[in-house]
């Protein structure tokens, strides 16, 4: 071959252009082109033409890939005790908490939020705002930190920046931390669910959500109601009304629980006002019982107090104040009441005692009977499980009479009816607990329950014949006159089951908004002459790098990986008004005291 087929290699466009022409002298130019004429000679023997220096040649000849020179890409900058997405933080944070806050506390936000956990889902979404937030302002207050008072190695600031635990060679203290940072919203996140168990209320217009006006009287419980249209004893119905009272009021454990010190509600719609005083209210109509029901899902309740009419029995005490009259008056009371049918009742029950149901014979007087109907207001709660009176109160106020006549002329024949009920509530008294201090609650509330269940029944207010004839004058009066049923303009209040307002809920949703300024105040205070700042990372590494320190780094380009602690060194330059910041690595122990670093001096323009 002649020197001048290879000078064309030196340049590497010359021999490309004439690469089709130099087939005819050399087996070189088949290979370079794929076709030509002549030698056909095989590879092995091409080969064993080639001069030993052809590779060097061929790769001197490679065109470089080196880019040119360029400026300086880097922006120089004053470090700031402040930076803008730093306090863009602080304040979306600031915010969530303010509203989380407000979806708490605020009444009327809270309630419009217990639809269907509506409450937890905000709540939930604003925490996970504020630790967005927290986590962008985190990681420069730990690099300072390590920067300050840690050992300065790449490990640790490479798991501080990528916020892994598991990083390479990461100091145990900052595993602990990043660990308790990676667990702190998901601990907020189950501690502010366990707030449960609170409420929050709205008053609403009963009517607008019913459609229609709210009617009170002499119901039956919803349920019970069929029991009442079909005229039976009502016997069902003063057991039901009597049952929570007798359960609450039981002996435990040989003691008897102390008597209520104010007005105590029990069941549907038994009130004891006082130890001798007992009221059987009128309650809703259960068509608007059940309507409210259908509104309300889990958890929810209405709360409706209305100013209702009573039947009140109370203890009387003229036998002790005038005992003269009061025999006069019970021996004649007595021989009416034998004369009338039903009217005298005798039962004998243990230990010969007896109970005797007195009713005057009609027409009624009620000179020394302890039976009357007066206007209380009492409050329920609905659910959808039922209705139950909550408490109530008595003005002591009785009702005309004109209002009286379905207590005063009524037949009703109680005895009949209700002495076999009425022996065994009372029953415990004559034995177990003949000195305590129920007797008269118990009198009481079984008398104005015995009253009530069977009005309720003999004229019921919701059966089809909806009037009461009064014996006296066989007049005939309308439900709404004889007071059976009467609309009533009542007061509602919708509750629905939200978080407790509680102090440290506030706190738990306040914690990371508060981390956020504590980090911001020791940034800009105790960490403003560090020299690092926000932007710190790969990029500011390699533009202040000490190019002759990194050799000991060779080997880990692809596993990221050293085989010892490598710490970090940096060394702020100042010169008049400008300076940088130049970083080296070296290699010690981590037992090593920190290397101290330099300080950034203050209004200096760093590059």
């Amino acid at each position: 071959m002649s020197s001048r087929g290879w000078n064309r290699l030196d340049d590497t466009e010359d021999y490309e252009l004439h690469a089709t022409a130099a087939h005819a002298n050399y087996d070189t130019g088949r290979i370079a082109c794929s076709h030509g004429r002549g030698l056909t000679q095989s590879l092995d023997d091409w080969q064993n033409l080639i001069p030993d220096r052809r590779l060097s040649d061929i790769s001197a000849a490679a065109p470089s890939h080196k880019p040119s020179p360029s400026l300086p890409l880097g922006r120089p900058t004053v470090k700031k005790r402040f930076h803008t997405l730093h306090l863009l933080a602080a304040a979306i944070s600031l915010i969530c908490f303010a509203l989380a806050i407000t979806a708490v506390a605020n009444e009327n936000i809270s309630w419009r939020l217990g639809i269907k956990n509506y409450q937890l889902i905000v709540l939930g979404f604003l925490l996970g705002i504020m630790n967005l937030c927290l986590g962008s302002v985190v990681p420069t207050l730990l690099l300072h930190v390590e920067a300050r008072f840690g050992s300065s190695t790449l490990q640790n600031y490479n798991g501080i920046l990528r916020n892994e635990v598991s990083a390479s060679g990461l100091s145990p203290l900052w595993r602990i931390v990043l660990s308790m940072l990676v667990a702190l919203p998901l601990a907020l996140s189950v501690a502010y669910k366990t707030f449960t168990g609170g409420e929050s209320t709205k008053k609403i217009d009963a009517a607008t959500y019913i459609g229609n006006t709210t009617y009170y009287g002499m119901f039956a419980q919803p349920g019970l109601q069929l029991l009442a249209e079909k005229k039976g004893t009502g016997i069902s119905l003063f057991s039901n009304a009597t049952l929570p009272f007798a359960m609450a009021s039981a002996m435990q454990n040989g003691s008897e629980p102390p008597l209520p010190a104010h007005p105590q509600a029990y069941g549907f719609n038994i009130l004891l006002l006082n130890n001798e005083t007992s009221a059987a209210l009128d309650a809703p109509q259960p068509s608007y019982v059940s309507a409210v029901q259908t509104l309300l899902v889990g958890g929810e309740s209405w709360n409706i107090t209305a100013r209702v009419f009573a039947t009140v029995a109370t203890y009387n005490h003229s036998r002790s104040q005038d005992p003269d009259i009061f025999e006069e008056y019970s021996d004649s009371f007595c021989e009416d009441a034998r004369a009338s049918s039903g009217a005298y009742t005798h039962m004998t029950a243990v230990d010969g005692w007896s109970v005797v149901l007195l009713n005057h014979a009609s027409p009624g007087d009620q000179t020394l009977q302890y039976i009357g109907l007066t206007p209380d207001p009492g409050t329920w709660s609905i659910t959808r499980g039922g209705i139950q009176l909550v408490e109530g109160s008595c003005s002591g106020n009785i009702l005309p009479p004109d209002r009286q006549e379905i207590i005063v002329h009524n037949r009703l024949f109680l005895g009949v009816a209700y002495m076999s009920s009425l022996v065994e509530l009372l029953a415990p008294f004559v034995t177990t607990r003949n000195n305590s201090e129920w007797t008269s609650p118990y009198m009481a509330t079984g008398v104005a329950a015995m009253l009530w269940s069977r009005t309720s029944v003999v004229n019921s207010p919701i059966s089809q014949d909806k009037t009461f004839i009064t014996p006296k004058e066989l007049a005939r009066l309308t439900a709404d006159e004889a007071g059976l049923v009467y609309p009533v303009v009542d007061t509602a209040v919708y509750i629905r089951p939200t978080l407790r307002k509680s102090g440290l809920l506030y706190f738990v949703l306040g914690i990371q908004p508060l981390l956020i300024v504590i980090i911001l105040i020791l940034i800009a205070s105790v960490f403003h002459s560090t020299p690092l700042d926000k932007g710190f990372g790969l990029i500011s590494i390699l533009a202040g790098i000490d190019r002759q320190s990194l050799d000991m780094l060779a080997g880990a380009a692809l596993s990221g990986e050293l085989k010892k602690s490598v710490k970090l060194v940096m060394r702020p330059i100042r010169d008049d008004q400008k300076g940088a910041i130049e970083y080296y690595v070296t290699t010690s122990s981590r037992t090593a005291p920190p290397i101290p670093h330099g300080k950034l001096s203050p209004q200096t323009l760093y590059h």
